[in-house]
């Protein structure tokens, strides 16, 4: 093999490795800075209802 490729394998392979520990660095600050979601405050009473017409019976139609 040509000494010229090993050392672009090289460079590539510790190129590769440098990048993925600088996304693994911005994911986890991303995790650190990003705002907690404040919790959702348990409901005390039911939404209400919308009104609605009771149903009328249908007539059975005519054979």
């Amino acid at each position: 093999m040509d000494r010229d490729q090993d050392i672009d394998e090289g460079f590539g392979s510790t190129l590769r490795r440098s990048y993925g520990r600088l996304a693994w660095w911005i994911v986890r600050l991303n995790r650190v800075l990003e705002p907690s979601r404040a919790a959702e405050p348990p409901r005390t009473q039911l939404p209400p209802r919308p009104a609605v017409p009771p149903r009328r019976p249908v007539q059975p139609r005519p054979e």
